[in-house]
Order: C-alpha cells, then structure tokens, then sequence
C-alpha cells in the first residue's frame, strides 16, 4: 500500500515536472515567434500601404496634372481672346486709316480747287469791283454820298494785301448786296436839286432803278431824271399821269391802288 502511493507520487511528480517543462517550453517558443510575427506584420503593413501611398500619391499627381491643364487651357483662352481683339483692333484702325487717308486726298483735292480758285478770284474781284463803281456812277445818283462812302471803303479794303481773299470776297458781296436791294421797292424822299439851273426843294419819289421824278411844294410841277444827261426834266401836263396819286400812296396819305406812271418820259 504504500509501495502504490509512492509510485503514484513520483508519476505525478513527474507529470508535474513534465507539465511545467511544457508550459515553459510553450511560454519560450512564444516569446521567441512574438518578434516574428511582429516583424511579419509589420513588413505586411509595409506591403499594404506602399501601393495605397502610391495610389495617393497618383491621384494627388493627377489632380495636380489636371489643375495645371486647367490653367494652361484658361490661359490659352485669355491669350487666344487677347489676340482675337488685338486683331479686331488692327482691322478697326486699318479702316479708320483709310477713311482719314481718303478725308486727306478729299483735302489736297480742294485745296487744290482752292487754290486754282485764288489765282482767278483775286483778279475777277478787281473785275468785279470795277463793274460796281461803273453801275454805281451810272445809276439814278440817289443817296449817292452814301454810297460812294461806302464804295471808297470796299476800295481801301480790296488794296489790303493782308486781308485775307474770302473777306475781300464777303466785303464786296455785301456792298452788291446793298445796291441790289435798291432796285426794290420806292421811297419818297425832300430834297434840294437842280432844275433849270435853280436849286428847288422838292419831293422826290423813287421807283427802284427804274425811274426817279420830283414833284414841287405846291403839287403842280413834275419831272423826271435823265440818265444820260444827268439832269431833271419837267413832265408835260399831258404826261404826268397818275403821279400826284403815286407819291400820296407812298407817303401813306392814300389807299394804295393802280396807278398810271409816265414811264414812257424815260428816254
């Protein structure tokens, strides 16, 4: 009996000791693989983030590629749109170059006109002028100081070398302007004039430049000026026609109406 227990104490020291040898062999071997496996995930982890920082790093490259051909498309555009204007421009200011060229021919064209009209107005104004004076001397001689004046003053503007041509021209436009205007209309007018070699205050009526007769104070005598002679000449009774009528109308003291003027004394 005790042989047994023996026997079975030392088998279970045994089995005890054996036991404990394994776990501590089993406790070795896994802090022995512990670094292994470690190493092994580690090198896995290595593996598996390498291509996910590659994939990120390719996109991050794509995005930046993409980006960059954005830009340059944009600036491509900005720089296509700057020389599509820049040529718009060229185009607009070829056009308006070539409308001032033309404006600049139109220009040397007539001044050139112009000029060829100076060398033949210079002398036709003299021409001109002379015409005037002889009209001006030849005509019926009323209001005659005043319009030798005035021909005196056109004379002195027309020898003024400094006084451009086109106001030489307006000047003696406006003098011929003057004398037109007479040709218009009729005016009654007292006066002193000549008649028989007596000076005698009279009334005076002017029918433009077609006649110019008097008629005395009293009414009774009328006569006419003579433009080759220069000189007053009495109407016959028989001629006087409506004469006495005409210069009330004029002076306003009768309605106005036909009358007879004895225009045949005009000789």
């Amino acid at each position: 009996m005790m042989t047994s227990r023996i026997k079975l104490n030392g088998l279970l020291t045994c089995c005890l000791l054996l036991t404990s040898n394994i776990v501590t062999a089993n406790d070795n071997k896994q802090v022995n693989e512990k670094p292994v496996v470690d190493n092994l995930a580690e090198q896995w982890t290595d593996k598996i983030k390498q291509p996910i920082q590659q994939s990120v790093q390719l996109g991050q490259e794509a995005a930046d590629w993409q980006q960059q051909k954005m830009h340059s498309l944009s600036q491509q555009q900005q720089s296509l749109g700057e020389l599509y204007w820049t040529e718009y421009q060229l185009q607009k200011k070829q056009k308006n170059l070539q409308s001032l060229q033309m404006e600049i021919n139109q220009l040397q064209q007539d001044i050139d006109t112009i000029n060829v009209l100076k060398e033949q107005l210079e002398p036709q104004l003299e021409v001109w002028y002379a015409m005037l004076e002889q009209q001006v001397f030849s005509d019926l001689p009323f209001d005659f100081d005043e319009r030798k004046r005035r021909l005196a003053f056109l004379r002195s503007a027309m020898d003024k070398s400094e006084l451009p041509l086109a106001e030489r021209f307006r000047r003696l436009l406006d003098v011929v302007s003057i004398e037109v205007a007479y040709g218009y209309g009729q005016q009654v007018n007292q006066d002193v004039v000549v008649i028989d070699e007596k000076p005698m205050q009279v009334n005076l009526l002017r029918l433009g430049r077609l006649a110019w007769f008097y008629m005395t104070p009293d009414e009774q005598q009328f006569g006419w000026f003579d433009r080759q002679t220069r000189q007053w000449n009495t109407i016959p009774l028989n001629e006087q026609g409506d004469l006495r009528l005409a210069m009330a109308i004029t002076m306003n003291k009768q309605i106005a109406e036909i009358v007879n003027i004895p225009l045949g004394v005009q000789r």
